[in-house]
């Protein structure tokens, strides 16, 4: 290991002697200052929220009872993950597959506010949602360009890794439009409308918990949505793979304006460029997008597109894989037309497509109806001439706080509970407002509790 590194810094001083690069001196003074990352997180992180997820109970079948039979214990599902608010009307970025399953979102800003978040709609083709929550002077994200991203450009991901809330990792961009299959069917089966991946690859530290939350530049702009990890364990093992925000965006902001993603369509099935195609179709290089079938009555079939035609450019973006010119196509609207130049059979050709159109997404259904126990996430019952809490509503903001079944209740807004007309009456008060109780638990004698009831 060190004959290689004297090899390599032996490779970099022979250069700048030459006078064809950088010194080491110089190379080192344009290396990033803690400043400047601490300058990028003071930025970034405001905008930056803890997202969880609260399914509807699944009944599963209960002992000596064939699969699909319920029992009488409904198994709560819940989840978490990270976002970013990007608009000042309370829309944050957030990933699919954070809430595709979600019945009940809560959102906690880094400034410790919380509120009850509404899904938009969201779209498991890229892997992006958008969700909504109703507050005041909420800071918004700045959105850079992911299109100036580059190889060896620094990144930090922020989010809630493994429920460690607000945690900042650093990194490089170590590869851009990356395809690594992980787009198709979700979460029970859901399918994804033309799955499209375009991934930015980085070091930077991204575990469970980060998804959804911001991949962010040194000016603390955001330059992608973190999704997705390559791990064989399911942590943390050197790559994580973020949506560019080019792409997040647009999709963001037809979830808000359509309920779904418009994207452009052409109708072929694609393969990336192998070392065979080059000699068969006679290529100067293994790139392009080689086009191995047309849908009938199709955009690409009126057009004239064949088989075996290699799309090497769209108007004047370069195409060198499929996943270029996916992502190519999803900035365009439909309806346009556009040049395709293709290689057929060591013969250039433009071909002129108008695009049409197809749609994916998923518009979010109302959540059900809140059941017993109350608005407040508890109920309560009198028993012995004590009031005391009978049922919690599963992670509810109650439950987080630290109510638990079988506290005695002492007071409500510093209103005593001696009754269940007591407890009544003092809730009634209490409207949105924060909620003070005061109960009596077994282990720890009189404790006092405080939350918000709406989340």
């Amino acid at each position: 290991m060190r004959s290689v590194i004297k090899v390599l810094l032996a490779a970099v001083v022979a250069v700048s002697c030459d006078g064809e690069g950088p010194s080491p001196g110089e190379l080192a003074s344009r290396a990033p200052s803690s400043e400047t990352f601490r300058a990028a997180v003071e930025v970034a992180l405001p905008a930056v929220v803890y997202i969880q997820v609260e399914a509807r109970p699944v009944r599963t079948g209960g002992p000596g009872l064939p699969f699909g039979i319920p029992d009488e214990s409904p198994l709560p599902s819940t989840g978490a993950g990270s976002g970013v608010i990007f608009d000042s009307r309370g829309y944050i970025l957030t990933s699919n597959h954070v809430v595709q399953q979600a019945d009940r979102v809560t959102v906690l800003l880094h400034d410790r506010r919380r509120f009850e978040a509404r899904v938009v709609a969201r779209d498991p083709s890229t892997d992006v949602a958008v969700v909504r929550i109703e507050g005041d002077d909420l800071p918004v994200a700045r959105l850079g360009d992911s299109d100036q991203l580059r190889l060896g450009d620094w990144v930090l991901a922020l989010g809630s890794p493994l429920d460690l809330q607000f945690s900042v990792t650093a990194g490089v961009v170590s590869a851009i439009g990356r395809a690594i299959g992980i787009l198709g069917t979700g979460v029970d089966g859901e399918q994804a409308t033309a799955p499209l991946e375009h991934f930015i690859q980085t070091d930077a530290a991204i575990n469970p918990g980060n998804s959804g939350g911001p991949l962010v530049n040194l000016n603390g702009e955001v330059v992608g949505i973190n999704t997705a990890i390559a791990s064989p364990t399911g942590f943390y093992s050197g790559y994580g793979f973020a949506v560019p925000i080019n792409l997040a965006r647009r999709a963001a902001e037809h979830l808000i304006r359509y309920g779904h993603v418009r994207r452009a369509y052409v109708g072929v099935l694609l393969n990336d460029i192998e070392p065979a195609d080059v000699t068969v179709y006679g290529l100067e290089a293994a790139q392009g997008a080689e086009v191995v079938s047309v849908s009938p009555e199709s955009p690409a079939a009126r057009a004239g597109v064949q088989l075996g035609d290699v799309i090497v450019a769209v108007d004047t973006l370069e195409v060198r894989t499929v996943s270029d010119l996916q992502a190519a196509l999803a900035t365009m609207d439909p309806g346009r037309t556009v040049t395709l130049r293709a290689i057929r059979y060591g013969q250039q050709v433009e071909i002129a497509v108008e695009l049409g159109m197809i749609r994916s997404g998923v518009t979010a259904e109302p959540p059900p109806p809140l059941e017993e126990p109350t608005r407040v996430g508890f109920a309560v019952a009198e028993e012995g001439g004590k009031v005391v809490v009978a049922a919690v509503r599963p992670y509810s903001a109650a439950a987080r706080a630290g109510i638990r079944v079988g506290q005695e209740v002492l007071s409500v807004n510093r209103q005593a509970v001696r009754t269940l007309q007591d407890f009544s009456d003092a809730i009634r008060k209490t409207e949105d407002q924060a909620i003070s109780v005061i109960v009596r638990d077994a282990r720890l004698g009189p404790v006092i509790v405080n939350f918000e009831p709406g989340g």
